[in-house]
């Protein structure tokens, strides 16, 4: 892959997680825009998890209510009497399944080593699902930086950091999230984005794994990574 194409992939990549970081934020009016820019940008690194979110799109164009949404939003992630889906690292990771476990100060540590914390108006433990896309986003975004500074070093070290989070956390919990909005979901919109949000996770795990695999960037020359 030439060095263009590699740098607008990892743009798409990083733009995804962000998007889809936002689709786990209580429904609002700019929830197509976000469902547009979403399927643009899978498009582009996981064509499996893009035709979810058409599917998406076709049920908020065909007059999905967003009261149904909201409702469906709060029984899955936020109760108040017992959460279908949380949203939530520690709970899937930890032993006793709650809330701030050892492995959301793990996820605190990675924030802090890269000099990031939560942002102030953000409520919610540093293990939310929304704050680790984020993070991974973060990531891709110094990796891309690096990569356009020919930093080649730092590049690879941020995609190492992308695997361990992965491996740590996301990929780690991921599954049984989403299985559960799968189960639990009363609308097809969260069942998709349960679908699209596995699936592009471990397409993503496959990329930086090619990336490290391949592993011999020279200084000269960015990187031709074919199997990306």
């Amino acid at each position: 892959m030439e060095t263009k194409n590699l740098l607008n992939h990892e743009l798409s990549r990083m733009e995804a997680f962000r998007l889809l970081s936002e689709c786990y934020f209580l429904p609002n009016p700019d929830l197509s825009d976000t469902l547009d820019n979403l399927e643009l940008h899978l498009a582009n690194v996981s064509e499996t998890a893009a035709n979810c979110v058409r599917r998406m799109r076709k049920e908020i164009q065909n007059g999905q209510n967003f009261e149904a949404l909201k409702v469906d939003f709060a029984r899955l992630f936020v109760g108040p009497y017992k959460l279908l889906a949380p949203p939530y690292g520690s709970v899937y990771l930890d032993d006793g399944r709650t809330i701030m476990g050892d492995s959301t100060l793990d996820v605190k540590n990675r924030y802090r080593e890269e000099g990031l914390d939560t942002a102030k108006n953000f409520k919610d433990a540093p293990d939310h699902i929304t704050a680790e896309l984020e993070f991974m986003y973060y990531l891709i975004f110094k990796e891309i930086k690096a990569f356009s500074n020919s930093d080649i070093e730092t590049a690879i070290g941020f995609i190492q950091k992308q695997k361990y989070f992965l491996e740590s956390h996301l990929i780690a919990w991921i599954p049984e999230f989403t299985g559960n909005i799968i189960e639990e979901a009363e609308t097809l919109f969260y069942q998709n984005i349960a679908k699209a949000t596995e699936t592009f996770l471990k397409e993503n795990y496959q990329v930086v794994c090619a990336a490290l695999d391949f592993g011999q960037l020279n200084s000269e020359k960015l990187v031709e990574i074919n199997s990306l």
